[in-house]
């Protein structure tokens, strides 16, 4: 069990900070079983993963930390619609289970559809005193929009590839996605020892990434500015092909050998 709960932990710690796409079944075995930790962990992440793109599109003139507040209370939101209703909502007009792709698409689309709405109901009820852009923003995140599933496939090289993913990687360590994450997981009354476990897998990481200031959580201003200066020094592909490089190589070492020979 223990184990199990490791591997689980690092299979949401990584999948939280990818660009995959979002996994539909699992946000419908998280509605049916919503008293299942697993998969109730594995639905919050999906939200998550819808939320984000959305989020950056509505406000891309807004500051990282507006972004993370947003995402965070848009998350809660959309979860809250889900479960008061699921069976209007999602299960009446989807065959149970949704096992082909075009049923997968109509859950997604569906989800998508609510999570809109709701991004729009937290934004409309946060103030702004000016719509000057704030001095914590590094560059336009609104094409980070690669986990949409409605998006056709695509084919980059690799150069390109890891580019993109290190864009990803650094938007989401600006809004502090796994510390929300956790937040999201107690907050939705996940079971304990799956946001602990993946709090200290978390605080263990952090010592090792290469962009924060001596292995230790800052603030996104402090991030962005760091991030900035380096982008004055080096190459802007080069730097974020090397963040992509650093996470693939942090997961294949964290995987065990049976995972990772796979």
């Amino acid at each position: 069990m223990v184990e199990n709960l490791a591997r689980f932990a690092r299979a949401l710690y990584f999948d939280i900070q990818s660009i995959d796409g979002v996994k539909p079944l699992e946000i419908w075995n998280g509605l049916r079983e919503l008293d299942e930790p697993f998969e109730k962990a594995s639905l919050i992440k999906n939200l998550c993963k819808i939320v984000v793109p959305l989020v950056n599109e509505e406000c891309f003139d807004r500051g990282s930390s507006d972004h993370a507040g947003l995402v965070e209370r848009s998350v809660k939101a959309l979860y809250a619609d889900l479960c008061k209703d699921p069976q209007t909502l999602i299960f009446n007009d989807i065959p149970d289970p949704p096992v082909r792709d075009e049923e997968q698409k109509q859950l997604y689309l569906a989800v998508k559809s609510g999570a809109s709405a709701a991004v729009k109901r937290v934004i409309a009820a946060t103030r702004r005193k000016s719509r000057i852009p704030s001095p914590d923003r590094l560059f336009d995140f609104r094409e980070l929009r690669v986990i949409d599933n409605e998006l056709p496939y695509i084919i980059f090289t690799d150069k390109e590839f890891h580019v993109i993913h290190g864009l990803v990687l650094v938007y989401l360590w600006i809004i502090d996605i796994p510390s929300m994450f956790i937040s999201l997981l107690r907050e939705t009354g996940v079971s304990d020892e799956i946001p602990q476990t993946l709090e200290e897998l978390s605080d263990s990481i952090v010592k090792e990434n290469p962009l924060l200031i001596r292995g230790k959580k800052t603030s996104p201003r402090a991030l962005v500015s760091k991030l900035d200066d380096k982008l004055k020094e080096g190459d802007y592909l080069d730097m974020f092909e090397s963040v992509h490089r650093w996470f693939e190589e942090l997961k294949e070492r964290l995987s065990p050998r049976s995972e990772s020979g796979k």
